[in-house]
C-alpha cells in the first residue's frame, strides 16, 4: 500500500508540473540581439524621483542602466532613478536576472507586479534588492524586500530563516538575482553564478505591510543618491534576464517546495 501510495503522489506531481509547464508564460532575454525594442520591447522607467539623463544601452549584448542622481531632494539626500520592464501583467510570478560587472547605487536589483507608471512618485510594486551599506566598499551591504509605493520604498523585512548581508564581489563575480511572489508570499535568493547561494529569504504575509499589489509587470530597477561628496550613481549591466507566471494549481506545491527549502538552507547556516 504504502508502495502504489509513493507511486501515485510522484505521478499526480509530474500532472501538477507538466499542465503548470504547459500553461506557463515565460519571458526571456539574453540581449544578443544588441537592443531592448524587440523579442521582448522593454519599455523604460524614468519618472520616479524627476531625475534626467538615464540611458538603457544593450549594444553589447547586455543590458546597461545609468541614472545620475539628479532628481528630488529628501532631507537633505538627491536621487536618481532607472528602471525597465516587461510585459505581460502577472500575478503568481518568478523573475530572474544575472548582475554581471561593477555596479553602482544606492540600491539595485529585480522588481515584480510593478504597476508600470512612469510618473513622479506613481511607481507601486515590489523589489529584491540590493542595499548598499554607505562609506562602505561597493559592494557591502545586505539583500532588502522593499514595497515601492512612489517615493516610499520601504524595507518589509522577512520570516523564518534569512541571510540579508552580502559581500559580493563585483568585479570579478556575477550573481542571479531571483525574486518569487506566489500569493502574500515573497521569496528571495542570490546566488553566485556558479556558485552557492550568498543570501535568502522570504515574507509570508504582505497584507501586513498594508495594501497588498495582485499583479504587476516585471523588470530591473536601480536607485541612485548624492549627498555632499557621496555619489552613488545608478550604474547596474544585467544579462539573462527571465520572468514567468507561476499558474494554479502547483502554486500551492511551489510554496511548499520553497518553505521546504528555507527550512534546509537554515539548518545549513547553523
Amino acid at each position: 500500500m504504502k508502495c502504489n501510495l509513493s507511486r501515485t503522489v510522484y505521478l499526480l506531481m509530474a500532472c501538477l508540473m507538466a499542465f503548470s509547464t504547459a500553461r506557463a508564460t515565460t519571458i526571456t532575454d539574453d540581449f544578443s540581439d544588441g537592443n531592448d525594442t524587440a523579442n521582448p520591447a522593454w519599455t523604460h522607467l524614468t519618472g520616479l524621483t524627476l531625475s534626467t539623463g538615464q540611458t538603457f544601452d544593450a549594444s553589447t549584448g547586455e543590458y546597461h542602466i545609468k541614472a545620475p542622481a539628479n532628481g528630488a531632494t529628501i532631507n537633505g539626500v538627491q536621487y536618481g532613478f532607472g528602471g525597465s520592464y516587461v510585459q505581460p501583467s502577472f500575478t503568481d510570478v518568478n523573475v530572474m536576472s544575472d548582475l554581471v560587472q561593477p555596479s553602482t547605487g544606492l540600491a539595485y536589483g529585480v522588481g515584480a507586479r510593478l504597476n508600470g507608471v512612469n510618473t513622479p512618485g506613481g511607481l507601486h510594486g515590489y523589489g529584491y534588492m540590493f542595499e548598499q551599506a554607505i562609506g562602505q566598499a561597493p559592494g557591502v551591504g545586505e539583500m532588502v524586500f522593499y514595497q515601492i509605493v512612489g517615493l516610499s520604498l520601504t524595507d518589509i523585512g522577512n520570516d523564518g530563516p534569512a541571510q540579508r548581508t552580502v559581500t559580493l564581489d563585483l568585479a570579478n563575480k556575477d550573481y542571479t538575482f531571483s525574486l518569487d511572489i506566489i500569493g502574500n508570499t515573497l521569496y528571495g535568493s542570490v546566488t553566485e553564478v556558479g556558485g552557492g547561494v550568498v543570501a535568502y529569504q522570504q515574507k509570508t504575509d504582505l497584507s501586513a505591510t498594508g495594501a497588498t499589489l495582485t499583479s504587476g509587470y516585471s523588470g530591473l530597477l536601480g536607485v541612485g543618491a548624492a549627498q555632499g561628496p557621496l555619489a552613488l550613481p545608478v550604474d547596474m549591466t544585467w544579462d539573462n534576464f527571465k520572468t514567468r507566471d507561476v499558474p494554479e494549481p502547483t502554486s500551492g506545491l511551489l510554496l511548499l517546495l520553497g518553505s521546504a527549502g528555507l527550512s534546509w538552507l537554515g539548518r545549513r547556516s547553523r
